[in-house]
């Protein structure tokens, strides 16, 4: 199997695009039971993507209403031009969608990412190292470049991982966890 990113991104997409609904309620359900046994809950600030159903990305909504009914705070991403700009949301948030389907926090307050302590990240596929391709747009790297090293990231995948991406570079963020819906992996 050729192991570089473009492929693995089309073969992942592909993959899940084709996931049985049922199946991937049931995938997501067993990522979110992974998700809350994890020792990352002693944190105040998590920053994690609003999923897109159509795209059959891990669904976060369960995930954020933990986080919010555990009285912590919930930091969002939004599209700005090449960069992912961050906001604060609460149960009661209003959102629209943006030109990719992504639903977006109508707010105009930035949120400082300085102060993050957990990142919840998309992705498609992982590898036995930690590292992850997501859709190809590199915002999340760019991101997670501009953070504190201590931050906890942690990765939210339908599928197990793959021995290794063939292709990683110096830009590309590795990550602390993955969850999926069978087991946690740990990359410290």
């Amino acid at each position: 199997m050729i192991n570089n990113k473009k492929f693995l991104r089309k073969v992942y997409k592909d993959k899940r695009s084709n996931t049985p609904i049922n199946q991937f309620h049931r995938l997501s359900k067993g990522i979110f039971d992974n998700l809350v046994e994890l020792n990352i809950w002693n944190k105040d600030i998590y920053h994690i993507y609003l999923s897109v159903e159509s795209k059959n990305e891990v669904n976060t909504n369960d995930i954020i209403n933990f986080i919010l009914n555990r009285n912590k705070r919930v930091i969002v991403p939004k599209l700005s031009d090449k960069n992912l700009i961050h906001f604060e949301i609460d149960k009661k948030t209003k959102f629209i969608k943006n030109k990719l389907g992504i639903r977006e926090p109508i707010t105009k307050v930035r949120f400082d990412i300085s102060l993050l302590e957990v990142i919840i990240v998309p992705l498609l596929v992982f590898d036995k190292n930690g590292h992850r391709v997501g859709y190809g747009g590199g915002y999340y790297d760019k991101f997670m470049s501009n953070i504190n090293n201590d931050v906890i990231k942690v990765g939210l995948s339908l599928f197990d991982p793959i021995d290794k991406i063939n292709d990683i570079n110096n830009e590309d963020i590795s990550l602390n966890f993955v969850v999926t819906p069978t087991r946690t992996y740990s990359f410290n």
